[in-house]
């Protein structure tokens, strides 16, 4: 099935996919909807309401809420003494980033930009888990790195793709009631990619979407500190652009 889903993207898409290689299948499938989304939304601009198209410029703000489908990863959970079932599955956050548009050439504009993420869920442990009665366990995920996009469309509105390198922290703890403080959690180097579009629906706002892969390198064990698997996590983001 995978390979079948692969065979309908774009050539560009088959080339991106080959060359990153997604740890999950979520994230590959999440990969392959951002380019058939961006395709669509290059071609979807209403031109008939906007006035003449003028080049992206300038810059912008995002700011927009985050859905994040944690995985359960075994490696990560056994880490830590957990049982992967019981950690938490889907989480919420944010994001927050700034692009400054450079330069234009052969019809795409170059930006440079920066964004920060962070996410958290809870889940306690449910009747069929091995430890019913044990205590809530949380996972936090924060992201922050640079970016550089390629921007296809107008100033009016415009789709993007867009990469760059940074650092995450992806934490998995037991909440203990007598002690609120996260435990220490290192830093890992982390490659974000993704992509999607900003449509202004006032000259100053615009309706944002965006999708980012980061893909976490791996930590090993250290004085007692658990090590982390090589792990991809996707999030979908939503929210507005401001200029």
């Amino acid at each position: 099935m995978q390979r079948g889903f692969r065979r309908g993207l774009p050539g560009a898409g088959r080339i991106l996919t080959r060359v990153i290689r997604p740890t999950s299948r979520v994230a590959t499938r999440s990969l392959c909807l951002l380019f058939v989304f961006s395709s669509m939304l290059a071609t979807s601009l209403p031109a008939g309401a906007q006035p003449p198209e003028e080049p992206i410029g300038g810059y912008v703000f995002d700011v927009r809420g985050t859905l994040i489908p944690f995985g359960r990863s075994i490696p990560l959970a056994e880490a830590r003494g957990l049982h992967h079932l019981d950690t938490p599955g889907r989480g919420y956050g944010y994001e927050v980033g700034g692009h400054v548009y450079v330069f234009r050439l052969l019809g795409i504009t170059f930006g440079l930009g920066a964004s920060y993420h962070a996410s958290s869920a809870d889940q306690q442990p449910g009747q069929l888990s091995p430890d019913p009665e044990g205590p809530t366990l949380r996972k936090r995920f924060s992201a922050v790195g640079s970016q550089l996009s390629f921007n296809f469309g107008h100033r009016n509105g415009w789709s993007y793709l867009s990469g760059g390198l940074g650092s995450s922290r992806l934490s998995l703890f037991p909440l203990d009631p007598l002690n609120v403080e996260e435990p220490d959690q290192r830093s890992a180097n982390t490659l974000n990619y993704g992509g999607g579009m900003r449509w202004f629906l006032t000259p100053r706002v615009a309706f944002s979407i965006d999708i980012r892969l980061y893909a976490i390198s791996p930590l090993p064990g250290l004085d007692g500190a658990p090590g982390s698997p090589r792990m991809t996590q996707v999030a979908f983001n939503v929210g507005a652009s401001f200029r």
